[in-house]
């Protein structure tokens, strides 16, 4: 690990291109980071003994921590060596200086797994746990990751395994920092847990914001591995198409699912959706009845069904109480804006309008998008006037050729 990248891990600023510190006092700091990391390595030569001892430097607690942080930065490459054991003694001495910071636990743990000592891992691991994410973005984003590793069905050790709390870091993650990196990762926790249509919703949102052809690239190549990856691909495609328009095409790829799994709610309900909408209502109420009658298995399955409660034009499946259980349900697993908006309109279908405009307001406050935020004020000028939510599954007119 060079120079620039050891000082400005340390927090100190950054290094000019020719390498140069201009601060004399940042010089210092940095001697004393690398010479604290060259005593725990046991790098530094013995020096003759000296008559008097000069008199020990101290740090003040912002600049131990720094210390610590520098020191697990060290050891973090030595990691990358497979170096498990002085990795190890590095986090150890980084921790004496720096224990507040999650991340430096949770890579000594991974190192102790290593090592094969999983008692010492499992108590680095809670501490690790206990402490929470750092208030400092750097460590936040380190914390993150790490714990995300940890908590992946890959995880090292089987009783911190938990997909969905990777589900809801990997989100956190991306709040903190919005880059392609992290919703690539956010989308594999969605799809380690068979969310695959959010996973898809995560990444085709983030091609639409990147301007990097390079980053456009890649989240399309994501696309494509999870649809070929899951059973639901023709269904994931058949989403896209019914976006834009072409119902029959969408019916086709949720019929090619269903033939294989025929009763997964949500694609009977997309399809039900592209029925009504090329004209066959007595196929659409067939497949609607078809998914009322399934147990809920996943979170798409709940939200889609709460939607088609809440706010399909059919009369008989209709059903404000059931839409607000499942989206309740839908919310626990993954709070979404969308999910709040479905909540609302269930409240709408139960006659509660004042719940229903609370719901609506409070999905307002989540920092929607453009597209969300224009249809969540849709709902509550709808809700205002006390007026339950019903969407359009009418056909739609065919434009007449020209001549005729």
């Amino acid at each position: 690990m060079g120079l620039r990248e050891s000082w400005e891990f340390l927090g100190c600023g950054k290094l000019d291109r020719k390498g140069k510190i201009d601060s004399i006092k940042e010089v210092k700091f940095f001697q004393m980071a690398m010479v604290g990391f060259l005593l725990v390595g046991g790098l530094w030569a013995e020096e003759p003994p000296q008559e008097k001892k000069k008199e020990e430097v101290k740090l003040d607690s912002a600049e131990e921590v720094k210390l610590g942080r520098g020191m697990a930065f060290q050891a973090f490459a030595a990691e990358q060596q497979e170096a498990w054991r002085p990795a190890k003694d590095l986090y150890s001495a980084a921790l004496v200086k720096a224990p507040g910071i999650p991340w430096i636990w949770l890579r000594r743990g991974f190192c102790e797994i290593k090592l094969e000592d999983e008692s010492a891992a499992q108590q680095d691991f809670a501490k690790a746990i206990s402490l929470g994410i750092s208030n400092e973005k750097s460590d936040a984003v380190n914390d993150l990751q790490f714990l995300i590793t940890l908590r992946s069905k890959a995880g090292p050790l089987a009783e911190f395994r938990d997909p969905k709390a990777a589900m809801v870091l990997a989100r956190r993650l991306v709040e903190l920092d919005r880059t392609t990196e992290f919703v690539l990762l956010e989308a594999a926790c969605l799809a380690e847990s068979e969310q695959y249509l959010r996973a898809q919703e995560v990444l085709l949102r983030q091609m639409k914001e990147v301007e990097s052809v390079e980053d456009k690239a890649t989240l399309q190549k994501a696309v494509e591995t999870f649809r070929n990856q899951s059973k639901f691909g023709p269904a994931l495609e058949g989403l896209e198409l019914e976006k834009d328009g072409k119902y029959s095409e969408a019916m086709d790829r949720y019929t090619t699912v269903l033939d294989q799994a025929p009763e997964t709610a949500w694609v009977l309900v997309r399809r039900a959706y592209c029925l009504a909408k090329t004209g066959d209502p007595a196929g659409a109420k067939a497949d609607l009845r078809r998914s009322m009658r399934l147990l809920p298995e996943t979170a798409t399955d709940r939200i889609t069904v709460a939607w088609a409660k809440a706010n399909c034009p059919f009369l008989e499946f209709r059903d404000g109480a059931g839409a607000v259980s499942l989206a309740k349900r839908a919310i626990q697993d993954e709070p979404l804006i969308q999910t709040y908006g479905i909540l609302a309109s269930g409240y709408a279908e139960m006659g509660d309008f004042r719940k229903a405009q609370e719901t609506t307001m409070l999905a307002l406050s989540k920092s929607p998008t453009d597209s969300e935020k224009k249809e969540l004020q849709k709902k509550l000028e709808l809700f205002r006037e006390k007026k339950p939510e019903m969407d359009d599954w009418a056909p739609r007119a065919t434009p007449r050729e020209p001549g005729f």
